[in-house]
């Protein structure tokens, strides 16, 4: 792709962006006719009585809110065992294994009609900050994507299935596949610490300008490749110009990838396997993710508060508001129907609508009816941080349920120690306490004792994930449970640090 061509093309994709504010209603309503014309020859459709259908009010009434679980038992497994029509007419083209960071491995149906939605976010979300900068200068250059193997497996129906990174490699259209990064060999590597070897050494004499994958894993790399040959990634690869990442709150890793990447400009994505949802599309990383309102995606919302009950409240997008956070609800040409993903997300904007993705649903922490979700814990670190000059490289935070007074321990990867731990104990309690009126209550009332800090060798929560074969990829790193099943797993090399109250 020539740089002008892509300017060209960015111009006329950011135009059509721009008429589609104020039209985000018509839109969305729009994108459920069609998939509920397209349900209502399938399966689920029948059971459902999708024909009936007519408009939104109709479709919540007829459709119940679906867990994979849920989905599973009832027809994704029919689907996964060749039957076709099940959920989306057809067969599924792939199934996407998912990472299993909440539970086990999941396999969620991608569709002729999905896959290609997929693509077009990615490449609008790039044509986009073109049309921003008016540079397109990294087109012309290799790119570098560090993901999943795109080798994939048949399942005893004939059907291939693989990480969602994998399957799409196989859909980079042909303009750009003379700048992707890694090679086929390389790529299919499972061993991820002799894969990321491998990567860099095929990257490294090459003309690198973009980069993606996901923060912890780029940032080992990154630090790998600075150890290995001596020279930062700004010294090996001078015109590398853009990072794109998603897939975790990046503000724990922000601070150590821009010292990695000077000058380069980062853009963040909220891809997942079952869809891509939102991109970045302003210089203003504060600004949220704009929402893609015609990709094949209708989207419901839960408020947070009630996500857990049975038959929840469902609001479309026209009923969302600015602030509060829901768990969201997705219904896909890919055949899933108010499918819950487990995201919690929370709107900054209507107009149009940009949203931030602040934590899962099931990682929250509630042990002791606190209801702490994990943009929360994220806050009052973050805020931490800042007051104390500490770094933490990773961390977790769970209940302690033990014969003493209730309360939250964090395990923390220290990189740079505070100038007080006191101070950083205090700051950290009382954020957490300002934008949590449960955890305050507790805290207040003296049920919840004041949280225990332990501190981590650099590396252990890299070890973890080693041991559980999940290095690499879309896995990461659990910042909160409810239960102490990955405290209990760390605690045996943690150090108790004693700080006053």
């Amino acid at each position: 792709m020539k740089a002008l061509a892509a300017r060209v093309w960015a111009a006329q994709v950011a135009r059509a962006y721009a008429q589609k504010v104020g039209r985000e209603t018509t839109l969305q309503k729009q994108t459920l006719a069609r998939l509920l014309e397209k349900g209502r020859h399938t399966a689920f459709g029948q059971d459902h009585r999708l024909r009936q259908v007519r408009s939104y009010e109709d479709f919540r009434q007829a459709v119940p809110l679906y867990s994979y679980e849920r989905l599973w038992e009832r027809y994704l497994s029919r689907a996964w065992e060749g039957e076709p029509s099940v959920l989306w007419p057809g067969r599924p083209v792939y199934f996407a294994k998912t990472s299993g960071t909440t539970a086990g491995a999941k396999f969620l149906p991608l569709t002729r009609e999905s896959i290609p939605t997929h693509i077009r976010a990615a490449r609008d979300t790039l044509l986009l900050y073109v049309a921003r900068k008016g540079n397109a200068a990294f087109v012309q250059g290799r790119w570098l994507f560090l993901s999943g193997s795109p080798a994939l497996e048949k399942n005893p129906a004939g059907i291939l299935y693989g990480r969602l990174s994998g399957i799409v490699h196989h859909w980079v259209p042909a303009y750009l596949t003379r700048h992707r990064l890694p090679s086929w060999e390389v790529n299919c590597i499972e061993d991820w610490p002799r894969k990321v070897e491998a990567v860099l050494d095929e990257a490294r004499p090459l003309d690198l300008r973009l980069l993606s994958g996901i923060p912890p894993w780029v940032q080992q790399m990154l630090e790998q490749a600075e150890a290995r040959f001596g020279r930062k990634a700004s010294e090996l690869w001078p015109h590398l110009q853009l990072y794109v990442h998603g897939g975790v709150d990046f503000r724990l890793y922000e601070a150590r990838l821009r010292a990695l990447l000077p000058g380069v400009d980062f853009i963040e994505t909220f891809p997942a396997s079952e869809g891509f949802f939102a991109f970045q599309d302003t210089d203003d990383p504060e600004a949220g993710l704009r929402l893609i309102v015609d990709g094949g995606i209708f989207y419901e919302f839960v408020p947070l508060e009630r996500a857990e009950e049975p038959d929840p409240p469902r609001l479309p997008l026209w009923e969302v508001e600015v602030g509060r956070p829901y768990a969201l609800l997705i219904t896909t040409s890919a055949g899933l129907w108010a499918y819950a993903i487990g995201d919690v997300v929370s709107f900054t904007s209507l107009r149009p609508p940009r949203l931030r993705v602040s934590g899962r649903v099931k990682n929250h922490l509630s042990a002791f009816g606190e209801h702490v979700i994990e943009a929360e814990v994220e806050a009052a670190l973050q805020a931490a941080l800042r007051a104390t000059g500490a770094r933490v490289r990773e961390y977790t935070v769970g209940p302690y349920l033990g014969p003493e007074k209730p309360r939250h321990e964090w395990l923390l990867e220290v990189e740079a120690e505070p100038t007080s731990w006191q101070a950083f104990l205090i700051v950290l309690d009382q954020t957490l306490r300002q934008i949590n009126p449960y955890y305050e209550d507790l805290r207040r009332g003296a049920i919840l004792d004041a949280p225990r800090l332990y501190r981590l060798p650099v590396g252990a929560s890299y070890a973890y994930l080693a041991k559980a074969g999940k290095l690499g990829g879309q896995h990461k790193f659990p910042h909160l449970r409810s239960d102490r099943t990955l405290l209990e797993a760390l605690l045996p090399e943690a150090e108790p640090l004693s700080v006053p109250v």
